[in-house]
């Protein structure tokens, strides 16, 4: 990881492969430029940035490659605040990744990505 990178993606604590895809745990580091101005004294983490980690994860993990073309059955339904140590799950089916960012006691997003 580059130290350009390491402002813009969460740290890769843990990684467990299956044969549907990859589980990872996340640090989402306080630091990450995502949290700039959104919002001033009470920071949250954007759902448009979960979904690009999610895309870029799964690039690096499990070679997703083509265009993204639609997203489906997106669900935003937990703040993920600065210091949070998500898991996400990743699984790819032809053109299309579902993701999910859970933690031990909720879900935080969820949603299946399209790509041509």
């Amino acid at each position: 990881m580059t130290s350009a990178t390491a402002l813009f993606l969460p740290e890769v604590l843990a990684e467990r492969r299956s044969a549907r895809g990859v589980e990872l745990d996340l640090h989402v580091q306080p630091q990450l430029a995502c949290f700039d101005g959104h919002f001033p004294g009470f920071p949250i983490l954007p759902g448009v940035v979960q979904v690009d980690w999610a895309v870029e994860l799964a690039r690096e993990k499990l070679g997703l490659q083509g265009a993204f073309t639609g997203a489906e059955n997106l669900k935003f339904v937990a703040i993920v605040k600065p210091g949070a140590r998500p898991t996400l799950l990743l699984e790819l089916a032809g053109g299309r990744l579902r993701f999910s960012y859970h933690g031990a006691q909720r879900r935080y997003s969820s949603g299946v990505l399209v790509f041509a």
